[in-house]
């Protein structure tokens, strides 16, 4: 179990947040997640004290159901509550009202399980013409930590390795011209070795860290690699084969890693290290 930093506590709405969804959750008899950019500060910045660069007030939630009713009622319950309200637009978001700041924060509740029509993917209802790719969610949630951020409140939060999975499947769908996903990942590839894997890369991980020259930033990169492959079930690590295996998707994805390491000399070689070890961490090229 990780341990939020006494140094780095959570904004007390977002604590009022989570702490209602656990409890409706539990209420519901269904499992979850924290995923997206929060999963991402909450690891990185609030266990490890990493700073990312970019905070977010956007709670994104996977909820494994057996079904819309099941949704529904998620969505439904959390209403009931009486801070929560949901969008007339959006299927999946709610906005959780602070009455002290006035200010509202977007909820996202990603449903995966019994609502898939096809393997990994669903189509929002009711309309039904968007599709929503859910691959990965299930090894994520295998594999989520759980986070004590109280004394009181232990969430499950997506793993480095499941959200950096997510990320790349996310980046895909977004049609390649958002690279705000392509960003997370570097993100979490970048502060990978200083996410309490700094031991294993002196010790069971030092091949790798001979192999990446002995920075700890690209070896962190491979390792990260290297426990997703060992993670994730055939049919997610076959799809990741197929993305990073295609080079026009690759390049795609080194440009986006790139632009946001401009600043940095030489930025393109670098992007192109940082995926070239994520790449031999996941044993693309040779069989699993």
């Amino acid at each position: 179990m990780r341990l939020v930093r006494t140094d780095r506590p959570l904004d007390p709405t977002l604590l009022i947040i989570l702490g209602t969804v656990d409890r409706v959750a539990v209420d519901c008899g269904i499992d979850y997640f924290v995923a997206g950019a929060m999963a991402r500060d909450i690891l990185l910045t609030h266990v490890f004290g990493i700073d990312t660069g970019r905070a977010t007030r956007d709670v994104d939630f996977a909820i494994a159901v057996e079904s819309w009713d099941q949704f529904d009622l998620v969505k439904a319950r959390l209403v009931s509550v009486g801070s929560f309200t949901a969008s007339d637009k959006l299927v999946q978001r709610l906005y959780y009202r602070d009455e002290a700041r006035k200010f509202e924060y977007p909820i996202d509740l990603v449903p995966f399980g019994g609502v898939e029509q096809t393997p990994h993917s669903f189509a929002w209802p009711p309309e039904l013409d968007v599709m929503m790719n859910v691959a990965g969610y299930e090894d994520a949630l295998k594999a989520a930590e759980h986070v004590q951020v109280t004394p009181d409140l232990i969430i499950r939060v997506a793993s480095l390795p499941g959200l950096a999975t997510l990320k790349l499947f996310a980046w895909k769908d977004r049609g390649l011209t958002d690279s705000k996903d392509a960003v997370d990942l570097l993100t979490i590839m970048r502060r990978y070795s200083d996410a309490g894997n700094q031991d294993r890369l002196y010790s069971e991980a030092l091949d790798i860290l001979e192999s990446a020259g002995y920075d700890p930033d690209l070896a962190g990169a491979c390792l990260l690699g290297a426990d997703i492959a060992r993670r994730v079930s055939e049919s997610t690590y076959r799809q990741l084969i197929d993305m990073l295996s295609d080079t026009t998707l690759v390049d795609c994805l080194v440009l986006h890693l790139a632009r946001s390491l401009k600043g940095q000399e030489d930025s393109q070689s670098l992007a192109d290290a940082f995926i070239g070890q994520f790449k031999t961490g996941l044993g693309i090229g040779p069989s699993r």
